[in-house]
């Protein structure tokens, strides 16, 4: 599963891999920016946040470029031709400002923040995609770490529940029922051992 997003100024592709979520970003010589894959036991939390960072006063700059324009080609005679063609290129530079980097996408994870520009053509894309990442990173972890063995050790096995726990991988109610086949003993209180709350798992 993948995304792949190309802009002028940047071309971003992400990757769901076996063990991890492949990030690239270039830029637009095709120079690597950013090419890192994220463990996906360090993935989480994913959330997709929606921001427009329109700069201030946007129509005084154009303003200011237009005048500017007009002064010049006064000078040369040809303003009518000139001016209508430079109000039509601004324009154009205001829309694709609009739709590349005023509006954006951006795509949080345990690790990095990872911006994206709002298209609209690509706005539901880019919401399956979050959702994907978050429900594969789920059934990864689920799947990797939440088997127990009640003749193991206990106490890293309550560790690894709890961590899973708190990162939505497993609900309350399945965090307490694995918690209790490992410990014999029925707690009201989350997951605990030796009467203390237990920290998250640590993951290099």
């Amino acid at each position: 599963m993948h995304f792949q997003q190309s802009q002028l100024t940047r071309s971003t592709q992400f990757t769901l891999r076996e063990h991890g979520f492949f990030v690239s970003q270039r830029d637009g010589r095709g120079q690597v920016d950013i090419a890192v894959e994220i463990p996906y036991e360090e993935l989480l939390p994913v959330r997709l946040e929606y921001r427009r960072a329109v700069p201030g006063h946007p129509v005084r700059w154009i303003g200011l470029g237009l005048y500017g324009l007009y002064v010049a080609v006064a000078a040369l005679s040809a303003w009518p031709l000139a001016l209508a063609a430079t109000g039509l290129l601004v324009a154009l530079a205001f829309y694709y400002a609009w739709n590349n980097w005023w509006n954006q996408a951006i795509l949080h994870t345990g690790r990095l923040q990872l911006v994206l520009a709002d298209h609209p053509r690509d706005r539901r894309q880019v919401r399956a995609f979050a959702d994907q990442v978050n429900t594969h990173t789920k059934a990864y972890l689920r799947r990797e770490y939440a088997s127990i063995n009640p003749l193991g050790y206990i106490e890293p096995q309550l560790r690894r529940l709890a961590w899973l726990h708190e990162l939505g991988v497993l609900s309350t109610a399945e965090a307490r029922a694995l918690s209790t086949r490992l410990t014999g003993r029925v707690s009201e209180r989350g997951i605990r051992s030796m009467g203390q709350r237990l920290e998250p798992l640590f993951v290099n």
